[in-house]
This record gives C-alpha cells, structure tokens and sequence, in this order.
C-alpha cells in the first residue's frame, strides 16, 4: 500500500532524479542489486550473531541498518533500470534478490529462538511461497492478455497489501523488538496471506471470463 502510494507522489520523482544524477552511468542497476543482496546475507549473519555472542544489542541494530541499506538498493537498482530500459534478466535477478533476502532473514530470526518461533517462522514462508506465485501468475497472465508492444516494466507488478515498504517495516519491528519476534512473526505471515487472497481475488476479476 505505501508503495502504491508512494510510486504516486512527487517524492519517488525527485528521489529517482536524485539517484539517477548520482548514479547512472557509474553503476548498473544489476550491479546495485547484487550489492543489496550481500548487504541483506551479512544483516542476516549479524542477526545469527546476536544469540551466538555478545553484543546483541549492537549486532541487532547493525543489522537493522543494513536491512534499510538493503532495501535502498532494490529502489536505487529501479530507479537505474527505469532510466536505461529493463532487461529481462535484471527483472528476474531482482525478484530472485529480493526473495532470498527476505527469506533468509526470517529463517534467520527463527534460528535465534526455534523453539518459539519454528511455527510462526514457517507459516511466514509459507504465505511468502503462496503469495509471490500468486503474483507471478497474475502478472505474467495479465501481461499476456493487455499484449502490450513494449511493457514499461519487465514484471507487471499489481498493487498488494503487503509490498516492499510493509515488509521492511515489519522485518525492522521484528529483529529490534526481540521479545515480541513471535507476535510479529505470526503478523507478518497474517498479512502475506491476505495479500494472496487478494492476488487471488485479482485473478478472478481479470480472468473470470
């Protein structure tokens, strides 16, 4: 919902001129998509730290900031993408990114109470696995049907309940707020299955004929 919004707002036009001036022509956007992917496995490794030696405080925090670098990343790497024209590798090479980062970081988390937070942690991918083939289902469909020339984008990505802003927010709560992992992780798993059921309730309005 934020990045509906968002993609809307004069605040994504400057930030992507911004980006773009700093930015194009020094890196590519697969470049910068790589780099997120390794800033998000080292935030995961400190979060492993945290319950393995001292300093968790410190580590838990570290790895909060390299969360948000992360996800900076995969706003700059569009911003460049958009700029040059999207290549079908680098739409694939995004979501494959961006999937890996996410699930690791909540295997992760389970790793640091298992105990308490195996079931939460699984039904999490689990709604992860539904939602995102959902997803792809729709879009490429969908994609099919319009038969467009040119796509503007690679994936046609269609409004969720639970897109990228959401779900830093949420991975953000749930490594600082360490006593409540197991609340928020069931909450994180309530909402990516409501945003399936949503991707669902997509597919009927476009493919009900």
């Amino acid at each position: 919902m934020i990045d509906s919004w968002l993609s809307q707002s004069k605040l994504k036009i400057a930030y992507e001129r911004f980006v773009r001036k700093i930015l194009l022509g020094r890196v590519s956007a697969n470049q910068l998509t790589i780099l997120g992917l390794v800033i998000g496995l080292i935030a995961a490794f400190f979060i492993y730290l945290s319950k393995t030696i001292l300093f968790e405080f410190e580590l838990i925090i570290i790895s909060s900031i390299l969360i948000v670098l992360s996800f900076t990343m995969d706003t700059m790497d569009g911003a460049i993408a958009r700029a040059k024209g999207p290549t079908l590798f680098g739409g694939i090479l995004d979501i494959f990114s961006d999937r890996l980062v996410e699930v690791i970081l909540i295997i992760t988390l389970v790793s640091t109470d298992p105990f308490n937070l195996i079931w939460p942690g699984l039904f999490t991918l689990a709604a992860m696995v539904l939602c995102i083939s959902m997803f792809l289902i729709v879009s490429i469909l969908s994609q099919e049907i319009e038969n467009t020339k040119k796509a503007a984008k690679v994936i046609r990505y269609r409004k969720g309940f639970m897109e990228r802003s959401e779900t830093l927010i949420l991975l953000i709560l749930t490594v600082i707020l360490t006593p409540w992992r197991f609340y928020l992780l069931w909450l994180f798993a309530s909402l990516v299955f409501i945003t399936a059921l949503l991707r669902l309730k997509d597919a009927y309005v476009l493919f009900k004929i």
